[in-house]
């Protein structure tokens, strides 16, 4: 049975030793604390009235200038929230992974639900052929974040990640207002059908057959596709060869598994835009291209594919 209904009672706080609550769905150490704003001077001693700095009230540590307008809101008060609602839900809570990841200082967290017993339609024979359905919570003290809450998946067999605008959770706050989040149990209740309902859809990829001109010629127009020439380059293709190249590698690899179906360009595309390698931040990468793969499926070559 994919969803029962959860008896648990409902909690406000989450750090204070309640019991019955699962010890991984506390906030981590390391991102429970409280923010503060304070003013910045220019050289003269002057206080720049259109200007603050975000602080840690346990460190006094500087994490960002900001506006006047922002509003602080401490990590802590949005993920008691999302728990009373995940607690209240009928999301089964019997296998579920939590991953924190706190960076830059505590200046971003970024949080995933995974409900592994969750899982989306079995597309063959291989029973990690298929997706498992999951919780994305991010925010920030430097701007790189609104307060999100996103529906996300994950598939199993190659570990590649992929959030879908049909049957997205849209709840995002950001820190110039000072409203409270606001979205009820029944909208998670909604979003395990949501998930369900895609991965049915995600089914019918497999019978899209797609040539290999044709795959090619949809990553140089989406996910390759290049507005600018980078220093010092003298090719000026509207597509970064690089990434072509990537992208058809990995699609080799697919289609040799799947063949040569809008399936095997799915998978190419989430697993380019989940593992990531850079020298910077994966999330920021993983951001931008996640926003790709949403273009592509939105393209003139795919809709056409896909009907």
């Amino acid at each position: 049975m994919l969803m029962e209904t959860n008896t648990l009672p409902s909690y406000t706080r989450y750090a204070n030793g309640y019991g019955d609550l699962p010890s991984k769905f506390a906030i981590p150490q390391e991102a429970d604390f409280d923010v503060g704003l304070r003013p910045i001077y220019d050289v003269n001693g002057i206080a720049i009235s259109e200007k603050k700095q975000v602080f840690r009230k346990d460190t006094n540590d500087g994490l960002a200038v900001v506006s006047n307008m922002y509003k602080t809101r401490s990590y802590s008060k949005a993920i008691n929230h999302f728990n009373d609602l995940i607690l209240n839900s009928k999301l089964n809570l019997e296998d579920v992974e939590v991953v924190d990841q706190v960076d830059n200082n505590g200046a971003v967290f970024i949080r995933n639900y995974w409900f592994n017993r969750i899982k989306g339609i079995q597309m063959f024979s291989d029973p990690s052929e298929r997706s498992i359905l999951g919780l994305q919570f991010k925010s920030s003290h430097n701007l790189l974040f609104a307060e999100d809450l996103m529906l996300w998946s994950k598939y199993l067999w190659c570990d590649n990640g992929c959030s879908n605008e049909d049957w997205k959770i849209n709840v995002r706050i950001k820190h110039n207002t000072s409203k409270d989040i606001k979205v009820d149990y029944t909208a998670l209740d909604g979003a395990i059908e949501n998930f369900l309902q895609g991965e049915e859809a995600k089914k019918e990829l497999i019978s899209k057959p797609i040539s290999l001109l044709t795959v090619k010629e949809l990553f140089k127009r989406t996910l390759a596709k290049q507005e600018y020439t980078p220093h010092g380059q003298i090719n000026k293709l509207p597509y970064s060869e690089f990434t072509l190249a990537l992208l058809m590698t990995l699609y080799k690899k697919y289609s040799d598994r799947y063949t040569e179906n809008l399936f095997a360009v799915f998978q190419t595309a989430t697993d380019w835009s989940t593992h990531v390698q850079t020298k910077g931040k994966v999330y920021n990468v993983q951001n931008r291209r996640n926003a790709r793969v949403h273009d592509m499926m939105k393209s003139s070559i795919w809709l056409n594919k896909a009907d």
